[in-house]
């Protein structure tokens, strides 16, 4: 396979990215420096991808209570 996707490479594979479930029919896992990173067109790297810390689960929202001050 080239580098650049002929039209049946793209036929054969999704057209979703496997992490942020946007349209990038030519996501692609790179290797960089030993990371496995999940990238859309080759260069740009994909925001839900888990290797540059994007988080697996979102965050709960912290919650801040009034402390009241004695009188």
């Amino acid at each position: 396979m080239s580098v650049f996707p002929s039209c049946l490479d793209l036929l054969e594979r999704p057209t979703t990215c496997p992490g942020c479930r946007t349209r990038a029919p030519r996501w692609a896992w790179v290797s960089v420096d030993g990371l496995r990173v999940l990238t859309h067109d080759g260069d740009v790297i994909c925001p839900a991808d888990p290797t540059f810390g994007a988080p697996a689960v979102p965050e709960p929202t912290p919650v801040t209570e009034f402390a009241g001050v004695a009188a």
